[in-house]
């Protein structure tokens, strides 16, 4: 009997496309589509996996066959241990694949002894124009996140707007991409928050203020 279900960002409640869902028990497998949906065969008792890129992964034991909304939480790299295994891993360099490659090397005194413990390199032979390409493609998925969440279509799901209210509100309480990737954004929290400032506004400053957001390109 197949279990499905919808997968979303943690926080921001945007859906999550291609994740892989695996049954641990029969192996089988399969991926979230465009809606973040999916669906398997299982059972209770089976322990189901959700992974993606750049989110951790989460682990389900199904209890019963229940249409399941499953929540990943992005994943914040962190810098794992490197172990000197023997003397010829000591007197090289590692690049350590879990940060993206920065170049690992073992400390030494002032004489070229080996002293202990490693230093990381950050940023070690990356260009200006590597970085500004990371910082382009962290942008522009960040971008295509916020458009998504952003929607009419989504955001008309939190708040009771249509219409030209609508778009005005979006206009004006569209986040930016540093507030929309803080660690503490939840994007119900935010719409709630925002809807009763909007409230508030006069119907003439709530124009003047979607207009002023449209020139400044939020």
């Amino acid at each position: 009997m197949p279990v499905s279900g919808k997968i979303y960002e943690l926080g921001t409640h945007v859906v999550l496309a291609g994740v892989k869902v695996q049954n641990t028990n029969t192996k089988d497998n399969t991926q979230s589509n465009a809606t973040g949906f999916f669906s398997i065969k299982a059972k209770a008792g089976d322990i189901l996996i959700f992974e993606s890129f750049a989110y951790k992964p989460d682990t389900v034991l199904l209890t019963n066959i229940r249409y399941l909304e499953i929540f990943l939480q992005p994943q914040n790299t962190n810098l794992k241990e490197v172990k000197i295994k023997d003397q010829a891993t000591k007197l090289g360099t590692l690049k350590d694949t879990s940060f993206h490659n920065q170049i690992v090397r073992y400390q030494r005194d002032e004489k070229g002894n080996l002293k202990g413990g490693v230093a990381i390199k950050f940023g070690y032979g990356k260009s200006a124009k590597e970085k500004r390409d990371e910082k382009l493609a962290y942008d522009t998925l960040a971008t295509a996140q916020i458009d998504k969440a952003f929607s009419p279509t989504n955001v008309s799901k939190y708040i009771p707007l249509k219409g030209n209210d609508l778009k005005q509100f979006i206009a004006i309480y569209r986040p930016t991409i540093k507030q929309y990737k803080a660690p503490n954004f939840d994007l119900t929290l935010y719409l709630n928050d925002c809807y009763k400032k909007f409230l508030a506004l006069p119907p003439d400053k709530r124009k003047l203020a979607s207009l002023k957001a449209d020139t400044i390109g939020y």
